[in-house]
């Protein structure tokens, strides 16, 4: 038992000064996200879909209307690639972003826009909601799952 003290003592000690995990910025995490979706509506305005696949995560999720569920990026590209010979517009608009405590893992609610120009000057346009899972791969806020609808 004597022994036993002084060694649950010890162990008290080394758990006391253990050092605090550092505290996340919560706010500052936000604002990388709202800047990973300003690159992303510039990426979309240049019909870069390279640049808009970068800021998917290789083994994102995609669950886009009326589809099946889609693993990574080669169907974002090609869904980017088909906006330009459209002339298309597409906007996001980011209403919150819930960063978790741990600040590896967030969560985006946002609306979108687009439209198309017509042959008779019209334009058609859409508009709806979606849902971004983040997260956060060696320091970049990735999206790791996306899933939007029309509210038309």
């Amino acid at each position: 038992m004597r022994r036993l003290v002084p060694a649950l003592s010890l162990v008290t000690v080394l758990v006391a000064c253990q050092p605090a995990a550092p505290k996340v910025d919560l706010v500052a995490e936000e604002q990388a996200i709202r800047a990973q979706v300003t690159a992303f509506n510039a990426a979309i305005a240049a019909y870069d879909d390279s640049a808009v696949a970068g800021i998917y995560a290789p083994d994102a999720v995609l669950m886009p209307p009326n589809q099946g569920r889609q693993t990574g990026t080669v169907s974002l590209e090609q869904m980017i690639a088909g906006l330009e010979p459209l002339k298309a517009t597409f906007v996001l608009t980011p209403v919150a972003i819930m960063v978790t405590a741990s600040g590896d893992l967030a969560l985006e609610e946002g609306t979108w826009k687009t439209s198309i120009p017509m042959a008779d000057g019209t334009s058609f346009e859409d508009y709806g909601k979606y849902l971004v899972g983040w997260k956060k791969t060696n320091g970049t806020w990735l999206i790791q799952y996306d899933i939007w609808n029309s509210d038309n």
